[in-house]
């Protein structure tokens, strides 16, 4: 065997010089030889092109850099970075200090000096530089320097703003403004001194109400309190708003009137003596006076309530009109304290959080039975007879439009109990027994046998009469959960926003319901009409039956042909009935008809792949639209706030997570499903039994993903007026208040990083 293997690798070492001997003797490869000789030209013009595509690049994008060099965009750049570094999260309540001095424009009357503040020289014509030099100021505080022009209003010009040193000294060049004066003018500068401190916080008093006097926010012992607002309406009505804007009481001398605009649009007047509105909400109007041209106001609530930020508003109550508005008292507030832009950033953040969670929501319920229909391997052997496909075609339209008309019927048959809560409990109660009843009497747990044909016929009949006793039984709730909803809303106090909730559930039940009834009421009638199908197979003759599948098909294709003609003239209001009936059922008759032909001659038609086709061009046309776009569409639609960014983020994130999710499960393993048809199972059990349990944990990372990147688009919607953090943002920025745009910039910044640690958390927890 050793010699065997010696020999073995000598016969190996000697072929191997053999084929190098006999390579070494070939001409060499001519082309290998030219590639090498044109590589270099190559590499030359992929320089050359990348050049010129990045040159126009350049042109295109306008790169220009001598504009950094600038001093005044410099000085911008300089100032909005450091007001970005310091955000407005603190607030002090300040006391001025000024400092003046006397300045000569043009040079004439001799001037004042302070041994503080001194100007050289101290006087100049218009335009010219003097140098301003402070000292006696603490260590890197800001100065801000004003000039005072002789005028007989009290105006001050704003100079420049300037940083004392360590030394608490200073040293400026100002330009003299164009405003001369035979008398001297004044050099102002001012410091803020802050008010208390973290540790020592002070109660400093704020004149909301700008009367000039120190009124306490506090309701006396005596539980009233009486303050005047300008104006005097032939019939006066007042409104009471609470500090988060919303009218808690609306009271006229006159007849109840509906508030046209104002503080209180919408809301509704009662005259006064028959408002019931008792002091839960903090105060009530008690009293409307009218004194020397204005309204007097008294007000009832509990003693020691604080009134602070409370506004009222006065109306005339025969046009709708609003007057004058103002706070009804001073305010109390402690030195420092929380900033009101923290305040309003904290609740834009926490509605952009939640405007994301509500749209990830809904587009993931959107995506996860969309999910397969777009995927490949689950649709690809959908096949079925052109009798079949010509009922379905047919059945649906007809299904959804008798599930519209049922739906009116089920609306006039509740509606005179629409308005209470006890009935539609008991609707509720009623009708969806009935429905869980039949239910389980048209679906007994065990059958000894096949059933027979009657008994089949039983079982479908009372499961059409449960599924309309169920939708009966939806709308009762929607309407049910609407009226109990508004009825806990101000009993629930600071839980009201529950009461709110149902409210809203049961709105969108109640909009959706003629929707969830035409797509039942049409499922019905397809499965119906695929049953029909095969009946029909099994008992015509073959002739008898591709006359039929011919005329049927006519007749489906005239029909979706029609309803297609029907959107487009919606959207293009062509109004001329030959082009949008007659010429689109001819043409859907003859595509119909070809259709009913090529399948009778395959046997079947391959209908999984057109739906997948269509599913996924549907899903990459929506997924292409930005959020954006959608959002200015939605604000057009339900009206500007997050409600408008809810939508389209859910619209978009639908088309995205049906894409992801469809395309795991085209990646899916083949053998569980293999072995699951082994068993005889049917295509709904495939799916539940072998594709669920492989794509549950790839669907939760998607879908925490999408929270995350739905966190990051909403900050942007609030500047189409989608709602979220980017509304005050943006407001900011155009007001170049860039410390309270910081405030925002960082909230979103520890929200997304928030959220992003807690996703990828989760992602290693239950992925």
């Amino acid at each position: 065997m050793a010699d065997i293997r010696d020999r073995t690798d000598t016969d190996l070492e000697e072929l191997g010089q053999e084929e190098a001997r006999i390579g070494s003797t070939l001409p060499p490869d001519k082309t290998d030889s030219g590639r090498r000789r044109r590589r270099p030209l190559f590499v030359i013009l992929a320089v050359v092109v990348g050049v010129v595509v990045y040159a126009l690049a350049f042109q295109q994008t306008q790169v220009d850099l001598s504009e950094i060099t600038s001093e005044t965009r410099q000085n911008s750049l300089q100032n909005i970075l450091r007001a970005l570094a310091q955000p407005d999260l603190i607030t002090y309540d300040t006391v001025s200090e000024r400092t003046d001095i006397e300045v000569a424009v043009p040079c004439g009357p001799s001037v004042a000096t302070s041994p503080r503040l001194t100007a050289n020289p101290s006087c100049g014509e218009p335009g010219d530089r003097i140098t301003v030099t402070g000292s006696g100021y603490d260590g890197g505080e800001p100065v801000e320097l004003h000039f005072v022009p002789d005028s007989d209003f009290d105006i001050t010009l704003r100079l420049a703003t300037v940083n004392a040193d360590q030394e608490g000294r200073f040293s400026t060049e100002l330009i003299l403004p164009d405003r001369t004066s035979d008398e001297p003018q004044g050099l102002t500068a001012i410091t803020q001194e802050p008010i208390g401190t973290w540790g020592n916080r002070v109660e400093v008093y704020t004149d909301a109400n700008e009367n000039e006097i120190e009124d306490n926010p506090v309701m006396p012992d005596s539980g009233t309190y009486t303050f005047t607002l300008a104006g005097n309406p032939d019939i006066p009505a007042v409104a009471l708003v609470n500090p988060a804007g919303e009218t808690t009481d609306f009271v006229t001398t006159g007849e109840s009137f509906e508030a046209a605009t104002g503080l209180s649009r919408g809301q509704v007047a009662i005259p006064l003596g028959e408002d019931e509105s008792a002091t839960a909400a903090g105060l009530a109007i008690e009293d409307i006076a009218t004194a020397g041209g204005d309204v007097e106001v008294t007000v009832e609530g509990p003693a020691g309530f604080d009134m602070s930020n409370w506004r009222a508003a006065v109306y005339d109550g025969t046009t709708g009109e609003p007057g004058a508005s103002n706070y009804i008292s001073d305010t109390i507030r402690l030195s420092p304290r929380v900033s009101e832009t923290a305040r309003i950033t904290l609740d834009k953040i926490l509605e952009t959080v939640f405007l994301a969670l509500v749209a990830t929501t809904a587009g993931l319920l959107l995506a996860v039975p969309l999910s397969f229909v777009a995927a490949r391997n689950i649709m690809r052997d959908i096949s079925v007879t052109v009798t079949n496909l010509v009922l379905i075609l047919v059945a649906i339209p007809v299904g959804a439009t008798i599930g519209v008309l049922a739906a009116r019927l089920a609306r006039s048959m509740v509606a005179p109990i629409t308005g209470s809560g006890w009935a539609l409990l008991a609707g509720v109660a009623v009708v969806g027994g009935l429905a869980w009843f039949l239910a389980r009497a048209a679906l007994p747990t065990v059958d000894a046998g096949v059933p027979a044909r009657s008994e089949r016929i039983r079982r479908v009949s009372l499961l059409m009469v449960a599924g309309a006793a169920g939708l009966v039984a939806l709308l009762l709730t929607a309407l049910w959960l609407q009226v109990i909803g508004s009825a806990v809303v101000s009993a629930l106090g600071w839980f009201g926003f529950l009461g709110s909730f149902f409210d809203a559930l049961g709105e969108i039940l109640d909009v959706g319901f003629t929707v969830i009834a035409a797509l039942a009421v049409a499922a019905v009638f397809t499965h119906l009409a695929s049953k029909l199908g095969y009946g029909l197979r099994k008992l015509m003759p073959r002739p008898a039956e591709r006359t039929l599948n011919v005329a049927l098909a006519a007749v489906a294709g005239a029909l979706w042909a029609v309803i297609v003609g029907q959107i487009i003239d919606w959207f293009y209001q062509i109004g001329n009935v030959t082009t949008v009936v007659v010429i689109p059922a001819v043409i859907g008759a003859l595509l119909g008809v070809v259709v009913a032909i090529r399948g009778m001659a395959k046997g079947e038609v391959d209908i999984g792949l057109s739906i997948y086709y269509g599913a996924r061009t549907v899903f990459n046309t929506l997924r292409s639209i930005e959020p954006l776009i959608m959002a200015i569409v939605f604000v057009v639609w339900v009206g500007a706030g997050p409600f408008a960014g809810s939508l389209a983020l859910a619209l978009h994130t639908a088309a995205a997570l049906a894409k992801l999710y469809s395309e795991q499960v085209e990646s899916i393993s083949a053998g569980p499903i293999e072995a699951v048809r082994a068993t005889g199972a049917n295509r709904l059990q495939t799916i539940v039994y072998a594709v669920v349990p492989q794509i549950i944990p790839p669907y939760i990372s998607f879908t925490m993903y999408r929270w995350d990147i739905n966190v990051r688009m909403s900050t942007i919607l609030g500047f189409v007026g989608g709602g979220g953090i980017g509304s005050i943002l943006q407001q900011n920025i155009n007001l170049l208040q860039y410390r309270a745009a910081a405030v925002q910039m960082l909230a979103i910044a520890i929200v997304v990083a928030t959220m992003d640690w807690a996703s990828s958390r989760m992602r290693e927890h239950y992925v």
